[in-house]
């Protein structure tokens, strides 16, 4: 386990070095740099974060689970008041935080405390999946309402995820699942915003100027060629739209060439697959859950992003996790790490998982008996 824990901080480490690195270039024509150095004294934040959660007991959230969940609705419900901060349409921030970065972490405690705390329910419609649907509702409500239709399909694909693999039977979900699928695309249809970036999705020809940035980005890919401009030399980064956030990867591409491109993406199998095998030996069913829900975000964020700037998906505003700038986004991605490393720490012994032991959890409710 130690050799997975080491792993996935040199996957880590490697990004964020990267990410401040790259912020430096993408933004150097600025006459300020205070992006990059805001983003270094994130990324320091975050790693203490990641240190201090790595260094508890995960067991021990059990207890403020519902705090933490309360608290983020709290902060989601401010943002879309008059206390919160408008910018490009939408109003995401407050006290410059992106709250709906928060409730990432928020929503993944909250669903795994419930799939492990009634484990032996799980499997019921009424008292298994139609309470971890709730669960999500009300944050993914608001953050639909800033609006943020990406994070709001981020968190309902994770929250899915996590509750096939809590136990819920996948019949129960069918129908919910076409339900939120059907409203999703009623609510895209009904932006004229949302509706013309899949248009431009699907014929590009057609919408020359909303294709442009995706356009650029793969022209710095193109430029980037296999050994890259060079650290600095790029030019397509100052006419990418967003560069130093939502494209930071063709930036990558253009000047640290195919071997860079490729080593980002290695980094992030690494995270998904070291997450995948603490997942595995997690020593209680809080912890496997936790670890998933973990794994999951930080993956599917990745994907999303990836996926928009190599036009294999409709292009959303989606920063990838720890290498784009945005200082809550890294302090919540370097936590969601510290959750993997906290369960990691506690992990069934090889030894013991071959014989089918598992370690008890002296933090848990006890459900020897059903609720």
């Amino acid at each position: 386990m130690n050799r997975a824990i080491a792993l996935l901080l040199g996957a880590v480490g490697s990004l964020v070095t990267l990410s401040i690195v790259m912020l430096a270039s993408a933004t150097m024509l600025k006459t300020s740099h205070s992006w990059v150095v805001k983003q270094a004294v994130a990324s320091l934040i975050g790693f203490i974060a990641l240190a201090v959660v790595g260094a508890l007991d995960y067991r021990q959230w059990e207890r403020w689970v519902w705090w933490v969940y309360g608290l983020m609705v709290l902060l989601l419900i401010l943002t879309i008041s008059p206390i919160g901060t408008a910018a490009n349409g939408a109003q995401r921030w407050l006290l410059g935080t992106q709250p709906s970065d928060f409730a990432k972490p928020a929503l993944v405690l909250a669903l795994a405390w419930y799939g492990a705390r009634y484990s032996h329910h799980i499997s019921s419609f009424f008292r298994g999946t139609l309470v971890m649907l709730v669960i999500p509702i009300l944050p993914l409500a608001l953050i639909l309402a800033e609006p943020d239709k990406g994070t709001t399909a981020l968190l309902a694909t994770v929250s899915f995820l996590l509750m096939l693999v809590a136990g819920v039977r996948i019949t129960h979900v069918v129908i919910p699942v076409v339900a939120v699928i059907a409203l999703f695309i009623s609510l895209v249809n009904s932006s004229e915003y949302a509706r013309r970036r899949w248009d431009t999705f699907l014929n590009p020809a057609g919408n020359r100027d909303a294709y442009y940035q995706v356009q650029q980005g793969l022209y710095a890919f193109g430029a980037g060629g296999v050994d890259g401009t060079g650290l600095g030399q790029g030019t397509f980064k100052f006419k990418i739209p967003e560069q130093h956030t939502d494209f930071i990867f063709p930036v990558v591409g253009e000047e640290l060439g195919l071997p860079f491109t490729l080593g980002v993406l290695g980094a992030y199998l690494t995270i998904l697959f070291c997450g995948a095998f603490i997942t595995n030996r997690a020593a209680d069913r809080f912890g496997e859950l936790l670890a998933a829900g973990a794994t999951f975000t930080i993956a599917a964020q990745a994907c999303i992003n990836i996926g928009v700037v190599t036009d294999l998906l409709p292009n959303k505003g989606m920063p990838l996790p720890l290498l784009s700038r945005g200082g809550t986004g890294i302090v919540v991605m370097l936590t969601l790490i510290g959750i993997l490393v906290s369960v990691a720490r506690r992990a069934v012994p090889a030894e013991l998982a071959e014989r089918g032991d598992l370690q008890s959890n002296p933090f848990a409710t006890d459900t020897d008996f059903p609720a």
